[in-house]
């Protein structure tokens, strides 16, 4: 039988002959050595059991370091040293064990059914329609695309969300400037018009009138407000065009406007008031609203004021209200009130569904899980969201919803305002555009005879990758200031060293397939070693950054840097063999074709990878 995760198989008989040795389940001290040399799997238990056993950790040490090799046929050996523990692969039938996972599941391999039969909302990015996205805004949109890649590769079934806020005085700003101000003197794109009339609108909009289209756009039914929908959806398809360049999906997009109008927070409201923590005083400065009673959480307690507004005295709700009733019908509390209409994706003719007044029913399915990819500065309304949602009673939802919080992107000296245009050369559209300039002439220059659709495509896939593997290879919770020396670099960690890899393992399969038949054994030198150990990682890799997903208390933890790491190193691994194993000028045919074997199975998987990671692997570069 096949092992899909061969590295999973090698640590579960770690776990075990720790078991056997200690008596005790030690699984949660073992780590990854910084030098393989001291194994492949380290224990640290030694240093935690001193009490316990009244010895001292190098002791410990030794009485953990036995094990049966006939019962655990993938440990080579285990060595004490000093207080650690460690567990060296028996790569004769852990090589094996790789091939067989690799050839067998092909592009599957990496894919697992663990969390099957669970549904998953991912929202991302909620990006005003108002301005183009800058590259802060690409930020929270690799983010979640990436994370609903993840979710789905493990099992999940994934719904791909976008909020769009139609109803804000942003938008009735833009409206305004597209109404009283000349568009025909800025190019572009539909959002980069838009963008740039928001900006010039600040110094002369009427508020007044601001104030009135803002009323009508919030009452329905009317000639603004059908034009601000109008406005609204032209951005976000210019928006798609940016998202498809970028490789991110969505699969249902839903409006503010269309929640308002929805009867959603009625049915919410009913739900709220029959808590016993929600209250409507009659006295005080508070009278008339709808308050909910946050006291049994800690970070409220420290508050002069516990109780938390979601309804004004005038009747209009909050935003955490709003939020309360928009996630109500996420997590299916309250039956779906929405029709849906086909909303296309410009450039890639992928269906998206939309809310709408009219249509048809029954596109959404309640979320047993949501993750929504917001601003670490939303952290605190955020966490408020998810305890009112416990204390009105919704234990469930309240656990199971998730906050990925992440840092935003930064110019040197300067934060992105949509209001400001601080985006203007830095919109997302722009970056890529450079990115892609940049890279054809790196193209150009490795491939000087190439015609121009090649140095097309290849720096246009190159660009947006370069774009999007820059805003995933930094942990979200750190800020990530933009420069352009850190995006483009083809022997660096950034998107085109990793392309590259892919493509010079492309390069040597078109010359030559392995054979049908392979004598692994001839796979002997610590380079192919070292190669064959990192392939049958990949699927541990993925389990482990799903499992490692854990709510802290302001945000959630979800190291996605750890899959750009692992195929950084899978990169460099491959070209180490590259470069001290010859594979075509092999010193005899048998240990070539074992070696073009390793090749094909570094470029599998690093195709696998760079799927996961939004990049479309090339062929040649």
């Amino acid at each position: 039988m096949t092992v899909e995760n061969p590295w999973a198989e090698f640590t579960k008989q770690v776990i075990e002959a720790l078991q056997l040795s200690s008596g005790q389940d030690l699984s949660q001290y073992l780590e990854l050595p910084t030098d393989s040399h001291h194994g492949d799997l380290a224990c640290t238990a030694a240093f935690h059991l001193t009490q316990q056993l009244k010895k001292s950790p190098a002791e410990i040490a030794k009485e953990l370091a036995v094990f049966d090799p006939i019962r655990f046929p993938l440990i080579e050996q285990v060595v004490a040293q000093g207080p650690y523990v460690n567990f060296y692969i028996n790569i004769i039938p852990y090589r094996r064990l790789v091939v067989e996972a690799i050839q067998s599941a092909k592009d599957a391999f990496g894919r697992s059914t663990q969390f099957a039969g669970k549904h998953v909302v991912v929202e991302y990015p909620a990006v005003n329609p108002n301005n183009p996205l800058h590259v802060g805004h690409a930020r929270n949109a690799v983010l979640g695309d990436t994370t609903a890649r993840l979710l789905q590769t493990v099992g999940y079934d994934v719904t791909r969300m976008d909020y769009i806020n139609d109803l804000g005085l942003q938008i009735a700003v833009a409206y305004w400037a597209l109404k009283h101000l000349d568009a025909s003197k800025y190019k572009g794109k539909y959002d980069q018009i838009v963008g740039r009339l928001y900006v010039e609108a600040q110094e002369h909009y009427d508020e007044s009138q601001v104030r009135k289209y803002l009323k009508q756009m919030e009452q329905g039914d009317n000639e603004v407000a059908a034009e601000v929908r109008k406005l609204t959806e032209r951005v976000l398809r210019a928006h798609h065009k940016t998202h498809a360049q970028l490789n991110v999906h969505h699969d249902l997009l839903v409006w503010e406007s269309n929640i308002a109008h929805s009867g959603l927070f009625a049915k919410a409201l009913e739900k709220i008031m029959a808590a016993p923590t929600t209250s409507r005083p009659t006295k005080g400065e508070k009278a008339g609203c709808v308050i909910v009673d946050l006291s049994a959480y800690e970070e409220f307690q420290q508050l002069k004021d516990t109780d938390k507004v979601l309804v004004r005295s005038d009747g209009v709700a909050t935003y955490t209200g709003k939020d309360i009733a928009f996630h109500f019908w996420k997590f299916g509390i309250i039956k779906d009130p929405f029709h849906y209409k086909p909303f296309k994706s410009p450039k890639t003719g992928d269906t998206i569904w939309t809310t709408s007044n009219s249509g048809e029913t029954g596109h959404y399915h309640s979320a047993d899980i949501i993750y929504n990819v917001i601003g670490i500065p939303q952290s605190q309304a955020q966490r408020t969201v998810y305890l009112t949602l416990q204390t009105l009673g919704y234990e469930q939802a309240s656990t199971n919803y998730y906050h990925l919080a992440y840092e935003f992107v930064t110019l040197p000296g300067a934060k992105f305002s949509g209001r400001k245009g601080t985006w203007i050369g830095f919109s997302t559209d722009d970056v890529i555009r450079e990115a892609t300039r940049r890279a054809r002439k790196e193209v150009k220059k490795r491939n000087p005879e190439a015609d121009a659709r090649f140095l097309r495509q290849v720096a246009e896939a190159i660009g947006s990758a370069a774009v999007r593997y820059a805003l995933l290879k930094v942990a979200v919770e750190k800020q990530i200031v933009f420069r352009w020396e850190d995006l483009l670099n083809f022997d660096g960690n950034a998107a085109p060293y990793l392309m590259y890899t892919h493509a010079r393992a492309s390069s040597i399969l078109r010359k030559e397939l392995p054979p049908s038949k392979v004598r692994l054994s001839e796979l002997t030198n610590p380079y192919e070693t070292e190669l064959i150990k990192l392939l049958g990682r990949f699927p541990a890799i993925i389990l482990e950054i799903v499992h490692g997903i854990k709510r802290e208390v302001w945000g959630t933890r979800i190291e996605l840097f750890h899959l750009a790491e692992y195929t950084h190193s899978l990169c460099v691994a491959f070209n180490s063999f590259y470069n001290h194993c010859p594979v075509l000028k092999a010193d005899t045919k048998v240990l070539k074709g074992a070696r073009l074997l390793l090749v094909e199975m570094c470029r599998q998987v690093l195709s696998n990878a760079l799927g996961l990671l939004g990049i479309k692997p090339l062929e040649r570069i």
